[in-house]
């Protein structure tokens, strides 16, 4: 277990009884409320930690306000409104927050979610700080649920953010301008899965669910160690985009150690069960991104990647916000 995990724990251990139906421990928590269920997130940028010194603004922004979508993604919730909170250093100006807004104003609305508040201060560093609030489309997915038998799903292509950040650090030769640009927007401009989240929820096609944040092999052990399953991942089964191989090819570097343990995905990784995999896969086209077939949940506790018979734990292959930077 990561250090932050063991945190999570501990801090259940001091909460009292309340009206939460999940407080912290999954993507976001749930609430009852008159008005019906509520999916609660909140998500906190530091420079330097989370994006890259010199970001632009309205890209941050919308960075942020897109790790809180995924966020609810995740629980199968559509969102509805956020508060925005805004420490940076004061020589960069008033017009450096309102970018700031701007960028994360403009994504969240893409998804139906307004701004309804928040707070400025000066602050050494920029940091941003998103509070979101949104309704399960349906019965809400968490993170507990999965039963062996079960399919494992992901969406997308992870790895290409940690190709992107690599490639925002430093420049490799031999990609085209198209993988480039595909891999940077990975990492800078990441898109939510709220469409699929929703899907999923509303036509009760998942059993369990997390968004793909800190790398796939703890983010795996997570959602194993929440549904009390073992996750066997196929090495030949994750999809690896053309443009994460070429990066990894010209950078030299092994593609499924980036897709293992890169982060900053925002993917979706969940569970489906058997009889359910022929619906899922004839509904794949509603979803707006790519789902593929990458394992299975079994009898057991842990993550693993099984590659011709022989099985590596992946449950610590990731980000963990309690250990070294990245």
């Amino acid at each position: 277990m990561k250090p932050e995990d063991r945190f999570v724990e501990k801090l259940r251990a001091l909460l009292p009884g309340s009206d939460a139906v999940l407080g912290p421990g999954d993507d976001a928590a749930l609430v009852h409320r008159d008005a019906g269920l509520l999916a609660a997130t909140t998500d906190l940028l530091v420079e330097g930690v989370d994006f890259l010194p010199g970001e632009d603004p309205e890209r941050l922004g919308r960075r942020a306000a897109a790790v809180n979508l995924s966020d609810l993604a995740a629980m199968g919730a559509c969102p509805e409104f956020f508060l925005l909170s805004i420490g940076f250093p004061p020589d960069k100006g008033e017009d450096y927050p309102l970018s700031i807004a701007r960028g994360a104003i403009a994504r969240a609305g893409e998804f139906g979610a307004q701004l309804v508040g928040g707070d400025l201060s000066a602050a050494p560093q920029t940091v941003v700080s998103v509070a979101l609030w949104g309704r399960p489309a349906g019965p809400p997915l968490t993170r507990a649920g999965a039963s062996p038998g079960d399919v494992l799903y992901v969406s997308g292509h992870p790895g290409e953010a940690a190709a992107g950040l690599r490639l925002a650090r430093q420049r490799v030769a031999g990609l085209t301008p198209e993988q480039e640009r595909r891999l940077l927007d990975a990492f800078h401009d990441p898109l939510p899965r709220i469409a699929l989240g929703a899907e999923l929820s509303r036509q009760r096609l998942a059993t369990s669910a997390i968004d793909v944040s800190d790398g796939l092999g703890v983010d795996a052990a997570r959602l194993s160690r929440a549904s009390g399953v073992r996750l066997v991942l196929e090495r030949s089964l994750l999809p690896a985009s053309e443009a994460l191989r070429c990066f990894a090819s010209r950078a030299e570097i092994d593609p499924l150690e980036l897709m293992l343990s890169g982060g900053d995905d925002y993917e979706l990784l969940f569970t489906v069960p058997a009889a359910q995999q022929g619906r899922l896969e004839e509904r794949a086209a509603d979803f707006g991104v790519p789902v593929a077939r990458i394992g299975r949940a079994e009898e057991g506790s842990g993550a693993v990647l099984s590659d011709g018979g022989a099985e590596r734990d992946i449950a610590g292959l990731g980000h963990d916000h309690l250990e070294a930077a990245r």
